[in-house]
């Protein structure tokens, strides 16, 4: 039994100084230029240039604000939040995790010549910070590629927010709500490029990160979900 148990001890300290290991083993990327850009309605970003392409490090706060969100429940329109949860928005969401939009409304929301990155710019950058697997779908690089990217002070800077997302939820027989979850929990963020693959409705492609999973989750959802949007830019 003792030999058992010593056995086991032997491969779980193996798996996590393997772990350790695949994180230290990580590119250490650091930006190669940085500046700021403002949107049409006055907010300015930072920017950091990795690789080829110049990123902004904080979410979009410009484009339709979420607090005025309808959504259709099959029999009319219907406000997302109350008065009492637009005033949290306001006052505490915005100022730390910018604006969430639908598909549509984050491809209008980049200032010219910028743009919502694409499903290849986002598999770009992630190679850059190390990700083997990058054109795979589902959860990638859970050596540490994902925290890496939420980094505001260190390492790439690129500083991915955990604001959560709002999505369709079903509430009763026949309708849907949309409600706002997982706020300091997950980070999702759209990419400009379609997902042809689903028949009945308008899919894109996304990341999502979380705050303690080292991957990156590479899927497609609804357009009509909102979700934080990012910019990115050739660099010169």
């Amino acid at each position: 039994m003792k030999k058992i148990i010593i056995s086991l001890m032997s491969v779980i300290f193996a798996v996590a100084f393997s772990a350790c290991d695949d994180d230290n083993n990580l590119p250490d990327v650091q930006p190669s230029d940085q500046g700021t850009v403002t949107d049409s309605e006055g907010n300015t970003y930072a920017w950091v240039r990795i690789g080829n392409l110049l990123w902004t490090t904080s979410n979009a706060a410009n484009g339709p604000l979420m607090d005025d969100y309808r959504y259709f429940d099959n029999v009319e329109y219907k406000n997302a939040f109350s008065k009492s949860q637009k005033k949290w928005l306001q006052q505490e969401y915005h100022p730390a995790y910018g604006n969430l939009m639908s598909w549509d409304d984050a491809m209008e929301s980049a200032p010219e010549g910028w743009r919502v990155p694409t499903d290849q710019d986002w598999q770009e950058l992630e190679r850059i910070l190390g990700m083997e697997n990058s054109a795979a779908t589902g959860w990638r690089g859970e050596n540490g590629v994902g925290l890496r990217m939420q980094d505001k002070d260190s390492g790439c800077r690129l500083g991915l927010q955990l604001g959560g997302f709002m999505t369709a939820i079903p509430s009763g027989f026949a309708w849907f709500d949309m409600k706002l979850d997982f706020t300091g929990e997950y980070g999702a963020y759209w990419t400009s490029s379609l997902d042809d693959s689903a028949l009945d409705h308008k899919t894109a492609w996304y990341r999502k990160v979380h705050c303690s999973n080292g991957g990156v989750d590479r899927v497609s959802g609804r357009c009509d979900k909102l979700m934080a949007v990012r910019w990115c830019k050739n660099a010169m």
